[in-house]
């Protein structure tokens, strides 16, 4: 995971009444923000509110949010939530579900593929890099009272590239494993030794043949007799 690709700010979101140049969103009655550049939005008791945001980077997780047809009644249906990150300056656009969330068939259809689409104001889709917020495999984000979004949020960024400023890494990035090898020892060789013999055995040895040269048959049988037996 390799961090700092990009940095997102998290003071980049401003109130609706700023009068600087900026990127104005807002959204349909269905689609409700979770976060806004690293800022928890989500308030059940509240409407989604529309956003002014700084040009440039930014990042809005969002999730589709209505009563839909069930069971002979209307159920509330809340889709899992979607991670926007773009980079935009002076636009206006508008939050849509990506498809149509009537019945249970379309829940079904529609959790198979989350999306929503960003609208401009002259009715173009404005491009924008989107994923469905993983929950981190750990298990540290759960909570008493559901997921803790923010935690998920910092995971999935930190394995994206992205990092709000000041924000530590919640994984230190790991090291490569080093391969372990077995160093085989050198065979060593038996040098071969050889065998001295002392001076005085090899002239001792030298006098016995030039004896036994000088010997008759009969001396020489009878010397080797008695070396034999010795």
């Amino acid at each position: 995971m390799k961090l700092g690709k990009k940095l997102l700010l998290a003071s980049a979101m401003v109130m609706a009444h700023g009068a600087h140049a900026a990127v104005d969103v807002s959204f349909a009655p269905d689609v409700e923000t979770v976060i806004v550049n690293g800022n928890k939005t989500l308030n059940l008791l509240e409407k989604t509110e529309d956003l002014t945001l700084n040009n440039g980077l930014n990042q809005i997780v969002v999730r589709v949010s209505k009563l839909v047809e069930g069971q002979g009644q209307l159920e509330k249906y809340r889709s899992e939530p979607i991670v926007i990150t773009l980079t935009a300056s002076d636009k206006q656009f508008k939050v849509v579900p990506g498809a149509r969330v009537i019945s249970s068939i379309d829940v079904r259809n529609f959790d198979a593929n989350p999306t929503v689409k960003l609208i401009a104001s002259n009715g173009d889709v404005i491009n924008a890099k989107m994923d469905v917020l993983p929950r981190n495999n750990s298990g540290d984000t759960a909570t008493l009272f559901g997921r803790d979004y923010l935690k998920d949020l910092a995971y999935y960024n930190q394995s994206q590239g992205y990092a709000f400023a000041g924000e530590k890494p919640l994984v230190e990035p790991k090291k490569e494993p080093k391969q372990l090898v077995k160093i085989e020892s050198p065979a060593t060789a038996v040098e071969p030794v050889a065998i001295v013999q002392p001076a005085k055995i090899v002239a001792a040895e030298q006098e016995l043949k030039n004896i036994y040269s000088q010997l008759t048959p009969q001396q020489r049988k009878a010397f080797l007799g008695w070396a034999v037996t010795q």
